[in-house]
C-alpha cells in the first residue's frame, strides 16, 4: 500500500488519532514512532518511509481500510 497526496491528509488523520488513542501503538518503541510521525507526516513519500518502518502488515491493511471509506 502507497499512500498518494490525495490520502495525504486522511492518512495522517487517521494515524494521529491512532498514536493517540493507543499509547502502546505501534507496537514497537512508541515514543520514538511518534517522534518521527511528526517529522515525516509532511509529504506523501515520506509517510510512506514512516508507514514501511513502523507500521506491521495488519496495521498498514487497516489503515488502507480507513483510507478507502
Amino acid at each position: 500500500m502507497k499512500i498518494t497526496e490525495s490520502e495525504l491528509e486522511a492518512a495522517r488523520h487517521y494515524l494521529q488519532q491512532q498514536l493517540e488513542t493507543h499509547s502502546w501503538w505501534p507496537k514497537e518503541q512508541p515514543g520514538k514512532a511518534l517522534h518521527e510521525f511528526t517529522l515525516m507526516k509532511d509529504t506523501a513519500v515520506s509517510l510512506n518511509v514512516w508507514c514501511e518502518r513502523w507500521l506491521d502488515s495488519g496495521q498498514r491493511r487497516l489503515l488502507e481500510k480507513a483510507l478507502k471509506r
